[in-house]
């Protein structure tokens, strides 16, 4: 798929920073696919079998599950797996995908990342959508999520954070070393950090930028 038009954005931040928002409207004005890492896990958990397999390996449903209620990280590899699959599915059916929870490790990165320049090549664009500590408490402790309401408590806040800032800073401090990422303020209005991101797509994917949903 070298040369393709299709485009693959991720986008990067802290718990609250406001990326699956972000992913949505730009999943809408650019008709991309939103790979959910979340949604894949559920997914994944929703069957009845104990065990799935995945890249050749063979994960505990269960135990994955708890991992993912408690606040910490799921099996790193395990996420990986999931998304590679469906980034497969999206790039086989030549469509453009964007991602807003992945990768969260080196882990991660390491196996996803080399999969999208394989298929996006110079279509494949990365995010930091920037807020404060301070900021994630005030906005998680607001929010009381319908689906996981036991992530948006202070004590799984306090360990979210902590996991981000162990595995999820290091892959961004690297792509920003590597200047391979573009920083937003996520400190702003919903429209207006959308605004900014545009801003940075047309700079840099100026040919496509502009197209219009097909």
């Amino acid at each position: 798929m070298k040369g393709s038009k299709k485009i693959a954005i991720i986008l990067l931040g802290r718990p609250g920073s406001g990326k699956d928002t972000q992913a949505e409207l730009l999943a809408e004005k650019f008709g991309l696919v939103h790979i959910i890492s979340s949604k894949l896990l559920e997914k994944a958990y929703g069957g009845s079998k104990r065990t799935i397999r995945l890249e050749g390996k063979i994960y505990d449903v269960a135990k994955e599950r708890r991992h993912m209620h408690s606040g910490a990280l799921v099996n790193f590899s395990f996420v990986a797996d999931l998304i590679n699959d469906e980034i497969r599915k999206v790039a086989r059916a030549k469509k453009g995908l964007i991602m807003s929870a992945s990768p969260r490790s080196k882990t991660e990165a390491k196996k996803e990342l080399p999969l999208l320049h394989k298929f996006y090549d110079d279509n494949f664009f990365i995010f930091h959508v920037w807020i404060s500590p301070e900021e994630v408490y005030i906005r998680n402790l607001k929010r009381h999520r319908k689906d996981l309401p036991e992530l948006d408590t202070k004590k799984v806040i306090d360990k979210r954070l902590k996991v981000f800032n162990k595995y999820t800073l290091p892959v961004i401090q690297f792509l920003e070393k590597q200047k391979k990422i573009i920083e937003i303020n996520g400190e702003q209005s919903i429209m207006k950090i959308h605004i900014d991101i545009l801003k940075a797509l047309d700079k840099i994917w100026p040919s496509q930028s502009k197209q219009k949903k097909k």
